[in-house]
C-alpha cells in the first residue's frame, strides 16, 4: 500500500486560516505537509491570504512559514492565489534554502508557461490543479463535471502532458473523486492529491486509494486513521 501524504489545510485543528498558529498546528498534528493561501502584493512581497486584501498589515508573510517548517523540517505547499506569485515565491525559497522535497506549489500555476519552461517542476513539486490543466487543454470546459469529463475522455494525454510537465500529481476536490474514478486516473499513471477531507468516514476510505496526498483540517484524526490502516494492512 502506497504511503498517502497527510497535507494540514490552512486553518487545521480549529486555527485561524493563513495564520503561524496553523501552520504550527498541522506540524504538531503530525502532518507531513503545511498548507498555505500565497498572495503577492503590487510589490512583490508574498502574505498568507486567500482573497486580496484591503491592507496587508497584520497578516503572515511567507518568509514566516517557510522559516516555521524549516526548523520543524517539515513539507510546504504553497496554493497561490494568482499566477503572479509563482516566480516570488520560487525565489524566496532559493533564497531561504528550502529543499525540493520541503516545497509544494497547488492553486494557480500557469500551465501554459509550464509548458514553455518546465524547469520550475525540478526546484519544486508542482501539483496541477484539475482547473488549471482543463484551461491549458480546453478553455471551453466550464465547472468542476466539465472538467472531470475532459480529463476521463483524455487521460492517457493527460498523464503524458503531466510527466512532461515533470508534475508531481494532479490536485483536485475528493467529492468529485469515487471509487471508480480514482482507479482508472491511477490506472493511467496520474497521482492524485485530494482535498479537503475531514471526516473519518472518507479518511478511512481514501487511504487505501494509493494516493499521493490528502489534505484535511483535522490532521490529529489522519495521522491516527492511517496509522491504524497502515498497521493492518
Amino acid at each position: 500500500m502506497h504511503h498517502t501524504l497527510i497535507t494540514a489545510h490552512s486553518g487545521c485543528e480549529g486555527t485561524p486560516d493563513n495564520s503561524i498558529a496553523s501552520v504550527l498546528a498541522g506540524i504538531r498534528a503530525g502532518a507531513d505537509c503545511v498548507e498555505i493561501d500565497v498572495h503577492a502584493d503590487p510589490g512583490g512581497k508574498l502574505w498568507l491570504i486567500h482573497d486580496t486584501p484591503s491592507a496587508y498589515a497584520g497578516l503572515a508573510s511567507l518568509e514566516e512559514a517557510f522559516a516555521a517548517i524549516l526548523e520543524a523540517n517539515v513539507a510546504i505547499n504553497c496554493d497561490l492565489k494568482h499566477y503572479e506569485a509563482f516566480a516570488p515565491a520560487l525565489l524566496l525559497a532559493e533564497a531561504m534554502r528550502i529543499p525540493r522535497e520541503l516545497l509544494y506549489f497547488s492553486g494557480s500555476v500557469d500551465v501554459l508557461a509550464l509548458a514553455a519552461d518546465p524547469s520550475p517542476a525540478k526546484r519544486a513539486n508542482i501539483l496541477l490543479n484539475t482547473e488549471e490543466l482543463c484551461r491549458y487543454l480546453d478553455t471551453s470546459v466550464r465547472g468542476r463535471e466539465g472538467e472531470m469529463a475532459l480529463i476521463d475522455s483524455r487521460l492517457a494525454e493527460v498523464a503524458a502532458l503531466v510527466h512532461s510537465l515533470g508534475a508531481a500529481g494532479l490536485n483536485a476536490p475528493y467529492a468529485f473523486f469515487p471509487h471508480e474514478r480514482i482507479a482508472a486516473w491511477r490506472a493511467a499513471g496520474l497521482p492524485l492529491s485530494l482535498w479537503t477531507v475531514n471526516e473519518p468516514e472518507p479518511l478511512t476510505a481514501l487511504f487505501t486509494e494509493d494516493l499521493l496526498n490528502i489534505t484535511t483540517r483535522t490532521v490529529s484524526s489522519a495521522v491516527r486513521i492511517r496509522s491504524e490502516i497502515e498497521r493492518t494492512a
